[in-house]
C-alpha cells in the first residue's frame, strides 16, 4: 500500500514538473518578460529568458534572483517613481498595476520597459505574491522623442489631448495661446475654445477621428488676454506613452479671415461712396442748372440759389474725401496750440448760417472759455463739424411739427476742453445709438455712408479723447467730446 502511494505521489510529481518545463519552454518564447515575485523572501522565484535579458543575467545560473539586484539595473531617476507604484498596489485594494522606467546597462544602453502586474493575496487580503509581464516600448519611445522634437520645430501649432486635457503641446501652440507650457498641460483643452464653437469642434474632430470626414475645420479660440484668434484644424488618432490619444495640428488663420473681412469691407465701402458720389453730383448738376437757367433769365434769386446748393455739394464731397483718405491711410497728427474760444467760435461761424436756412435755431454757450488746447485742427474740426451737419439733417427730417434747436456748447478746465452738441429732433433707440460709431453704420439710409462718425471717433481716440452719446426717440440727442489740453501724440486706436 505504501509503495502504491509513493508511487501515485512520484507520478504527481513528474507530471508537475513536466507541466512546469512546458510553460517556461513557452515563456521563453514569449517577446515580454514573464516572472513571479515572492514578497516575504523578496526573490524572483520564476523569471523567463527575455527577463534575464533585459536584466543582463544571461550568466546567472540560480533559479531565484534577489530583488535588490534589479532594482540596481533601474535607471536612477526612476527607482522611486516605479517602487512608489508598487508600494500603491500593495497597500490598496487595486489588483493590479503598472510603471513606466528605463533599464540601465553597463556599455551605457538604456531600455524603456512597460511594467505591468498583478497582486496575489491570500484570504485576508495579505499580498503573498506579484506575477507580471514586462514589455520593451524603447523603440515607442525613441519615436516619440523623435516626433516631439519635430514638433518642437514646426511652424504650425500642435498638441495631444488624452481624456480631454493637454498632454503635450508645442512651442508654436504656445504662441498662438500665449500661455506657459506648465498652464497649458493637464488643461481643459475644450477650455481654450470660443463658447460658440464648441459644440461645432466636438463634432468635427469625431467626424474626423471616425474618417466620415477630411476637411480641417475652423473655430475660434480664446488667448491668455481673452482675446480670440481663428484657427483651423486637423486631428488624428495617436498612441502616446502607451495610451491612446488625440494629435492635433492648429494653425492660426486669423490673419486670413482679416484679408477677408478688409476685402468685403473694401467691396461695401466702393459701393456706398459710389452712391454717396453720385448723390453729390446730383446736387452738383441742380445748382449748375438753377446757375445758367438764372443767369439766362436774369434772376439773381435764382442764381444766388444755384451756388448754395452747388457750395453744399462741393463741402459734402471734399468731407466724403477726407473721411476716405483719413479711414485708408493712418498718419500722424499734425499738432498745433490754439485757442479754445477762437476755435470753437470759428466753427460755430461756417455752420450757423445752413443750420439758420433750415429754419433751425442755432444756440451756442462759449461762456468762460479760455486757454488754449493742442489738437490736430482738421481732425477735430472736422470731427464737430460732421456731428452738427447730421444734427442739423435729423431736425430737417423730424415730422413732428415742433420748434427745432442745436445747442453747441464748450468747457474747459485745467486738463481737458469738452465739447457737448445736442438737438432735439427724432433721437435714436438704444440699439441704433450703441453702433452708431460703427463702420457703415448709418441713420440715414442710402443717403448716409456710415463712414463719417466712425472716422470722428476715431480721429477723437487718436488724441486721447472720448466721445459718447446720450438719445432716446422723440427725445433728440446729445453728442459728448472730451479732449485733453495735451493729446498723447500720435496715438492709435
Amino acid at each position: 500500500m505504501i509503495d502504491s502511494f509513493n508511487a501515485s505521489k512520484t507520478k504527481d510529481q513528474v507530471i508537475k514538473h513536466g507541466l512546469f518545463d512546458d510553460f517556461r519552454r513557452l515563456a521563453d518564447c514569449s517577446q515580454d518578460a514573464i516572472y513571479h515575485y515572492d514578497i516575504s523572501s523578496r526573490q524572483f522565484l520564476f523569471h523567463n529568458q527575455k527577463f534575464r535579458l533585459f536584466f543582463q543575467l544571461q550568466d546567472r545560473t540560480e533559479i531565484s534572483i534577489p530583488a535588490n539586484l534589479i532594482l540596481r539595473s533601474i535607471h536612477p531617476e526612476d527607482r522611486q517613481p516605479a517602487q512608489a507604484a508598487l508600494t500603491e498596489s500593495l497597500n490598496s485594494d487595486h489588483a493590479t498595476g503598472e510603471a513606466e522606467y528605463r533599464i540601465l546597462h553597463p556599455d551605457g544602453t538604456i531600455l524603456w520597459l512597460h511594467d505591468r502586474w498583478i497582486v496575489l493575496r491570500n484570504r485576508d487580503g495579505k499580498p503573498l505574491a506579484i506575477q507580471g509581464f514586462i514589455s520593451d516600448n524603447t523603440q515607442r519611445q525613441l519615436s516619440e522623442i523623435q516626433f516631439i522634437e519635430s514638433k518642437e520645430n514646426a511652424l504650425i501649432g500642435s498638441y495631444i489631448v488624452r481624456e480631454g486635457r493637454f498632454k503635450y503641446v508645442n512651442p508654436q501652440f504656445i504662441s498662438i495661446t500665449g500661455y506657459d507650457e506648465a498652464e497649458l498641460i493637464d488643461m481643459d483643452s475644450m477650455s481654450l475654445v470660443h463658447k460658440d464653437y464648441r459644440e461645432h469642434v466636438r463634432k468635427s474632430a469625431v467626424a474626423m477621428l471616425k474618417g466620415v470626414s477630411l476637411v480641417p475645420y475652423e473655430f475660434c479660440v480664446y488667448d491668455k488676454t481673452g482675446s480670440t484668434h481663428w484657427v483651423m484644424e486637423t486631428v488624428t488618432s495617436f498612441v502616446y506613452k502607451g495610451k491612446r490619444a488625440t494629435l492635433a495640428y492648429f494653425m492660426d488663420t486669423t490673419e486670413l479671415h482679416e484679408i477677408k473681412d478688409n476685402l468685403s469691407t473694401l467691396g461695401l465701402m466702393v459701393g456706398t461712396i459710389s452712391h454717396s458720389l453720385r448723390g453729390c453730383l446730383s446736387g452738383l448738376d441742380a445748382g449748375l442748372y438753377l446757375i445758367e437757367t438764372g443767369f439766362y433769365r436774369n434772376r439773381p434769386a435764382q442764381i444766388e440759389e444755384g451756388l448754395d446748393v452747388t457750395k453744399l455739394m462741393e463741402v459734402r464731397i471734399r468731407k466724403l474725401v477726407l473721411d476716405i483718405l483719413y479711414y485708408s491711410k493712418e498718419r500722424d497728427l499734425e499738432i498745433e496750440d490754439l485757442e479754445v474760444w477762437r476755435f470753437a467760435k470759428e466753427i460755430a461761424i461756417f455752420i450757423e448760417k445752413r443750420i439758420k436756412a433750415a429754419n433751425i435755431r442755432f444756440i451756442t454757450d462759449f461762456l468762460n472759455l479760455s486757454g488754449n488746447f493742442a489738437i490736430d485742427s482738421e481732425i477735430i474740426r472736422a470731427a464737430l463739424i460732421n456731428i452738427l451737419e447730421n444734427a442739423m439733417e435729423a431736425c430737417i427730417e423730424d415730422v413732428r411739427e415742433i420748434d427745432h434747436w442745436i445747442r453747441f456748447t464748450a468747457r474747459a478746465d485745467k486738463t481737458r476742453v469738452t465739447f457737448e452738441i445736442s438737438d432735439n429732433g427724432p433721437g435714436m433707440g438704444e440699439e441704433q445709438a450703441s453702433s452708431i460709431f460703427q463702420l457703415f453704420s448709418s441713420s440715414k439710409g442710402k443717403r448716409g455712408t456710415g463712414i463719417g462718425l466712425f472716422v470722428t471717433r476715431k480721429g477723437i481716440l487718436k488724441h486721447g479723447g472720448t466721445i459718447s452719446v446720450d438719445s432716446s426717440p422723440d427725445a433728440g440727442a446729445s453728442f459728448r467730446i472730451v479732449l485733453p489740453r495735451k493729446p498723447l501724440a500720435n496715438r492709435k486706436d
